[in-house]
């Protein structure tokens, strides 16, 4: 595999043919553009198909032709097109009529971002809206329920973290609004900070993304969007499982947005009447200000501030250990510089606080960790020939003041003693460059990327290392509605600073910093199909994920936990996901997931979650609105250090609303409905998941 990467490279510069003389750019009725249309000259053979950005071109430049749009998902569309008067000139756009206002949305993906037109088109990705979900979820986790190849991972509550096809904890890339978030738990980032009321839609990419996004994607990546409000609204609801309560103001004019939430709950009951020590409350907001700078040029601030108090930590050494977060704060701040030449400047900064907790007896221990993570990216997006696009980049992603402060007191005798156990910093550099080329129907893609990285800690040397990754994948249409999708590449993760640097009490107990890790490095291949008709969309994928240098936690004898890179192994596996609309009001939809991993032994890995087969349904007509969802997770023994067994489980949840004339909307809700007990994940921590739920939200638009 790794000698068909230099093949795609070759591929990708072969001279081109066709000159751009007559050219469009198809586009959604909201503007956003159309990628995999086909564009036929009518009375010819000849045909284009659109690329990322919505675009196609042909050489005809004598007089206007008329050509006829295809997609699966949209009305066939016949228009005149003239050639471009100019080689630099601006190509008219058309606008395609949605058949169902789904097929628009599984067409569109993150385009609000300017490099959305290079989003890799053989990858695996998911898109999720809120409105698409049958309740209303109260964390990120519930966001991405349902995507295939995602799973719960860690010990469940507020900080409820995830795996990608079997990577968890820090191997799994999040960002924010297009920011990287860092987080010091060894569970791994996640944007939990942020009220998913507040966002639009999350994107999920399954499998290394190394070379689009630096280290730290080695299993993927999840970035969540913020929710612009045009015009005023104001959403608020009621779970009886732990009390829980929340309140959503947005606001917003045709430049400007500002969403506001708040949300709190009480320790809410497992199925069997156990305690779950997941009490929080939480304020976050999201701002949005964009200026138009003339000539194509455009300025947008996103700014989201989150506060999180008393955060409670669910696990199975509560009540004997008790492990509580008295303070989260963020700042994600992003100031993007978009211009008509395809240049794009961003500078961003994100300063956080995260304060734990932990009690054991009489020993009380209170860690302090706080960081100001930064960083830029400046990227060019260059048309080269017909069918021929390439994307340069470099970027940087630094971190000042990471620190991690212990104090620890015996609240009997009052004794005291403070020790900064972390005080460290992070550079990290990396030059990326993708291409895109386009041969009728066929798209091949490719990228690398050079990443340099310096860590450095009080008492300790500064170390410097470097890595370069790249991808290559082709799409390809196999006729009846069929398309093919693969792609292969490489990925690597250096160890962060709290894995190398920290040694202090964790929720987990004593932890010990290893300073001699070597990074993480993975090859994939990732082979998919795609069923397009008028009502039916069909994706499977098959993926094959060989990592080396696994950092792996692992207990000391005295019993402290320390990292290692321990073995290496092999993650693979098949996820099916698609829809059916059966009618204007009905929509079924569905997804499966089946994963496996083992090390080089044949041992199993950790973090890779049972086998899990899901259906749901949406129904809207007039002002009822319903859905549900049922999943079914199989039982799974085979598992890895730190784990435990699983037993299989049918999660069911349903949700029923009426909106009044006046605007003003009435949704009720179900969660576990079946009143199943369960294991959210195979953490040896982990505690079963809530019982049966009731909601009750009310929502009012101007």
């Amino acid at each position: 595999m790794r000698k068909a990467l230099p093949l795609s490279f070759v591929l990708l510069f072969l001279p081109s043919w066709l000159a751009a003389e007559v050219a469009g750019r198809v586009t959604t009725a909201g503007g956003d553009p159309v990628m995999g249309a086909r564009v036929e000259i009518a009375g010819t053979a000849t045909a284009a198909v659109t690329a990322g950005d919505g675009t196609f071109r042909f050489p005809e430049a004598d007089a206007a032709v008329t050509v006829r749009i295809h997609h699966p998902r949209f009305e066939t569309l016949e228009v005149e097109v003239a050639p471009l008067p100019a080689t630099d000139a601006a190509p008219p756009a058309f606008a395609l009529t949605s058949k169902h206002q789904v097929f628009e949305e599984i067409t569109v993906s993150a385009s609000r971002e300017a490099d959305a037109g290079f989003q890799p088109v053989s990858v695996a990705v998911s898109f999720i809206a809120l409105d698409d979900k049958p309740t209303v979820p109260s964390t990120l986790v519930g966001l991405l329920a349902g995507v295939p190849g995602v799973a719960e991972n860690g010990q469940g509550g507020q900080f409820q973290s995830y795996s990608i096809r079997g990577v968890a904890g820090q191997r799994v890339m999040t960002l924010v609004a297009g920011v990287r978030i860092v987080t010091e738990r060894r569970a791994g980032a996640t944007a939990s900070f942020v009220d998913p009321m507040l966002l639009d839609r999350a994107e999920v990419v399954r499998g290394p993304f190394s070379s689009y996004y630096g280290s730290g994607a080695l299993g993927g990546l999840v970035q969540v969007f913020p929710r612009e409000f045009a015009k005023p609204s104001f959403n608020a609801g009621y779970d009886s499982e732990g009390d829980q309560s929340f309140q959503q103001l947005g606001v917003g004019g045709e430049d400007w947005s500002l969403g506001i939430s708040h949300r709190q709950a009480d320790d809410a009951e497992t199925p069997d009447g156990e305690r779950l020590f997941s009490r929080f409350e939480q304020w976050s907001a999201a701002l949005t200000k964009k200026w138009d700078l003339g000539e194509s040029t455009s300025l947008e601030l996103i700014a989201i501030p989150a506060i999180g108090r008393d955060i409670g930590k669910p696990n199975a050494d509560f009540p004997g250990r008790t492990t509580i977060y008295p303070e989260e704060n963020h700042l994600v701040t992003r100031l993007i510089l978009r211009t008509g030449d395809h240049w794009r400047v961003d500078l961003w900064a994100h300063p956080n606080e995260l304060l734990t907790q932990d009690e054991v007896g009489d020993v009380r221990a209170l860690v302090d960790n706080d960081a100001f993570d930064f960083g830029f990216n400046a990227q060019k997006e260059l048309e080269l020939a017909s069918g021929l696009a390439a994307r340069l980049g470099l970027d940087y992603f630094g971190r000042r003041g990471v620190q991690a402060t212990e104090t620890t007191e015996n609240v009997v005798t009052g004794e005291r003693s403070t020790a900064t156990t972390l005080d460290g910093e992070q550079d990290e550099l990396g030059a990326y460059a993708s291409l895109r080329r386009t041969f009728g129907r066929v798209t091949v893609e490719g990228g690398g990327r050079f990443t340099w990285l310096q860590q450095s800690n009080v008492g300790a040397e500064s170390t410097s290392k470097t890595a370069v990754t790249a991808f290559a994948g082709v799409t390809a249409p196999l006729g009846g509605g069929f398309e093919l999708a693969a792609n292969a590449g490489t990925g690597f993760r250096f160890a962060g600073l709290s894995e190398r640097f920290f040694t202090g009490t964790t929720g987990r107990g004593e932890i010990v910093a290893n300073e001699d890790l070597d990074p993480e490095r993975s090859l994939s291949v990732d082979v998919g199909f795609r069923y397009y008709a008028s009502k039916l969309y069909l994706e499977l994928f098959a993926y094959r994920n060989e990592v080396d240098d696994y950092i792996e936690r692992i207990r000391l004898p005295k019993g402290a936990l320390t990292f290692v890179n321990l073995t290496s192994g092999t993650l693979e596996g098949i996820e099916l996901s698609g829809f059916y609309q059966a009618t204007d009001a009905l929509r079924v939809t569905w997804a499966a997931q089946r994963p496996r991993g083992e090390d080089d032994a044949g041992a199993s890995l950790g973090d890779v979650p049972a086998a899990r087969v899901e259906a749901g349904v949406a129904w809207q007509r007039g002002a009822w609105k319903a859905g549900g969802r049922l999943e079914h997770r199989f039982a799974e023994d085979r598992i890895g250090p730190g784990e435990q067994e699983t037993p299989e489980a049918d999660l069911l949840s349903a949700s029923v609303g009426y909106r009044l004339k006046s605007g003003l909307a009435l949704t009720l809700t179900g969660t576990n409905l079946l009143d199943e007990t369960y294991l959210p994940s195979a953490d040896e921590l982990s505690v079963p998941g809530q019982g049966r739920s009731w909601g009750l939200m009310v929502g009012w638009n101007w």
